[in-house]
């Protein structure tokens, strides 16, 4: 931690998606003030956009180059979902859209049926280790007819409704006297004398895959805060195209996770996802797309093909080359970040506030958040 950030009172925070709010609520708490930039307000970006997965078991466990220590983040962050969504709701008066495991997770192809082994063999001595049900999967799930050559239920992966988490923190950062909300660009400004944090001691930037584009301001003119520290480029776009149809009475159940398919039951709608586009920023869905990822899922749970599709949209995760978010103080004195969480943002938002606010705050980093932080990860261009 360097002096420049060992004496921190007021905090400007750049992006109000899941992780901003979570991460502003976290510091307010604790008694900073802070001031959440957002152009768009309500946030409607990739928090929006997501379907609400908490699954550390299937997107961490064993799936192929992701960072090392990626599960047990996940791990460590779903364990604090009960109690984080309970306080949440209780803070704003609304739901916070939590739904604890099973999880169900399919197999068509040896490929997919070789990460359900590998799943299940890394958390074979886990307390919520996954259980084979492929001799029983019509009872499981009775919605799924296909010929699944493996299927598990993963008692670790749960999911919310996130977009009941993102107007509970709304509500919640909205009635905060600790938090200004500005409906606008924060602009970081360099001086002579350093950094100018638009009037605070700090900068936190959590503007997913836009992180590296918030404006730089320096008297020659404006760029952007890549120039200020090249690991803002290692954030880079991951589009994702998915549809809601409306809910069945012989739908499925479960969330039912299949390779890159995934079928996740809400209240008031059936969401069906997911494509993984990189370099894709466009926010219209293409129709060919949204058909084929309607087909999979029914050629999964046949209902679903008669379901009306009720929405189609597309979203852009942020992403890093292992699919681990970055999340720490960069190589500029004052300048953190918190981005890059891939397809685990709404799953990691509890424990990177945490992270956030303890490195913030208390000066403190546990041994699991420093595997993250940008010095960890690129010290070679630190």
């Amino acid at each position: 931690m360097s002096r420049a950030s060992s004496d921190i009172q007021s905090i400007a925070v750049i992006g109000a998606g899941i992780i901003g709010l979570a991460s502003a609520l976290e510091l307010a708490d604790r008694g900073v003030r802070v001031t959440l930039y957002e152009k768009q307000w309500p946030p409607r970006g990739a928090s929006w956009a997501a379907a609400g997965m908490l699954a550390p078991a299937f997107e961490a466990a064993a799936a192929p180059g992701t960072h090392p220590r990626l599960f047990e983040l996940c791990e460590t962050s779903a364990r604090l979902w009960p109690d984080w969504s309970a306080q949440l709701e209780v803070r704003s008066g609304q739901s916070a859209g939590y739904f604890p495991g099973p999880s169900l997770a399919i197999a068509q192809t040896a490929e997919q049926a070789a990460l359900l082994r590998a799943v299940e063999a890394k958390l074979a001595d886990h307390e919520l280790a996954p259980q084979d049900c492929l001799s029983r999967l019509d009872e499981v799930e009775p919605a799924i007819e296909t010929q699944a050559r493996g299927a598990l239920l993963l008692p670790s992966d749960g999911q919310a409704d996130n977009r009941a988490t993102l107007e509970a923190l709304v509500a919640s950062a909205e009635a905060h006297d600790g938090i200004a909300i500005e409906k606008g660009e924060a602009s970081i400004r360099v001086t002579s004398r350093g950094i100018d944090h638009s009037g605070h001691d700090a900068t936190l930037i959590t503007s997913g895959w836009r992180s590296a584009k918030v404006v730089l301001n320096q008297d020659e003119g404006a760029s952007d805060v890549s120039g200020l520290d090249p690991v803002f480029d290692e954030i880079v776009a991951f589009g994702g195209q998915m549809l809601a149809v409306a809910p069945l009475e012989d739908g499925p159940r479960l969330t039912v996770r299949c390779g890159h398919i995934y079928i996740v039951p809400k209240g008031d709608r059936i969401i069906i996802g997911a494509t993984t586009e990189p370099g894709r920023t466009s926010l219209e869905p293409e129709h060919s797309t949204i058909a084929s990822l309607h087909q999979a899922a029914a050629e999964i749970c046949p209902a679903l093909a008669k379901a009306e599709v009720i929405e189609s949209w597309a979203g852009i995760r942020p992403g890093t080359k292992d699919h681990a978010p970055i999340l720490g103080e960069t190589s500029t004195p004052g300048l953190f970040v918190a981005a890059g969480h891939f397809r685990n943002g709404i799953l990691l938002a509890p424990l990177t506030a945490k992270i956030m606010a303890d490195l913030m705050i208390d000066q403190n980093s546990s041994e699991l958040a420093r595997s993250f932080s940008p010095q960890s990860r690129y010290a070679e261009q630190l």
